[in-house]
């Protein structure tokens, strides 16, 4: 227990780090967005790339990645149906039920517990949900909020994405059985140190981040809590309906994938969801996604870390 403790508190402690600089104003907006920027180009990208060349791939990822998928599609036709109950009824509703900040929060809590060395267990969900956000999330978001429709510009996005582009390099190496050229081949034991050296930062940095980007507009506090408890109560029930009927039948006996599973589904929106919807929507909206974004944030570490505490605990090591 002491182990897991010990790998928890660097959490907090990161997270608040970020929170004291954005108070004592010690670091501009500007320069943390360029930051996040280079985190999300460069750092984060590194860590997949070396997630996807290493990992075991077995068939049943696969299909666990087409069954997450289609998850995500039925969550977001849920948040629609529930857009007619006149109590719940909002325009962000089939938004807030969908999606979720894989990247910047996902990975560095699961890698934080249980080790960079596991991250293909979170990964699978990953694939599945960079597809569903980029193919389908933002395209709906601009068809309500924009009446835009599916561009080329979406596949260009998709194709351009420097998360993407690891993701299917680290596949294609894995794939071909040639990411041993990594370990024996002088050039590339140095391009994999450089690589493993530009991965090791992506997890503070992040955590730096979130703290820094805690803030809530107190204005629409009570909208805001509504739609976080109707996105996790969603989320939860019918991502553990589809476990318990169908994901189980394929992944047994292996706690990691279960830890990496209820992890993804605690996560928040996306943290580009109020960019998105200030730029289509309005600044109402906007806010009210950022409080929502916000709170489930602070929700999922918390809830996280009990998790961990409670659950896993001395059973990891």
């Amino acid at each position: 227990m002491g182990e897991i403790i010990s790998k928890v508190i660097p959490i907090f402690l990161l997270i608040a780090l970020g929170y004291i600089i954005k108070q004592k104003n010690l670091v501009k907006q500007e320069s943390m967005d360029e930051l996040k920027n280079g985190v999300i180009n460069i750092a984060l990208p590194a860590l997949l790339f070396i997630t996807f060349r290493d990992m075991t791939l077995k068939k049943e990822y696969f299909l666990v990645i087409f069954i997450v998928f289609i998850l995500l599609i039925i969550l977001y036709n849920i948040g629609n149906l529930l857009n007619k109950i006149k109590y719940i009824a909002h325009p962000l509703v089939p938004f807030i039920v969908t999606s979720f900040t894989f990247g910047l929060l996902g990975i560095p809590l699961f890698s934080s517990v249980f080790g960079v060395e596991n991250l293909e267990k979170i990964s699978i969900f990953g694939v599945a949900h960079e597809f569903f956000v980029w193919f389908i999330f933002y395209t709906l978001l601009k068809m309500k909020f924009n009446n835009e429709r599916f561009s080329i510009h979406i596949i260009k996005g998709f194709l351009t994405s420097p998360l993407i582009i690891s993701i299917i390099l680290g596949l294609l190496l894995n794939i071909m059985n040639i990411e041993k050229i990594f370990f024996e081949n002088t050039f590339f034991i140095g391009v994999d140190i450089t690589l493993n050296y530009l991965s090791s930062i992506a997890t503070p940095i992040i955590l730096i981040i979130i703290g820094f980007g805690l803030k809530i507009n107190k204005i629409y506090i009570k909208q805001s809590m509504k739609l976080f408890l109707i996105r996790i109560i969603t989320i939860l029930i019918m991502g553990y309906i589809f476990k318990l009927v169908i994901i189980n039948k394929i992944i047994t006996n292996d706690p990691l994938f279960d830890y990496a599973y209820f992890t993804f589904l605690i996560l928040p929106p996306p943290y580009s969801l109020s960019i998105f919807v200030d730029k289509y929507a309005n600044r109402e909206y906007s806010e009210i996604a950022n409080n929502v974004v916000v709170i489930h944030t602070i929700a999922c570490i918390i809830i996280f870390v009990l998790f961990v505490l409670t659950f896993v605990g001395d059973n990891l090591y």
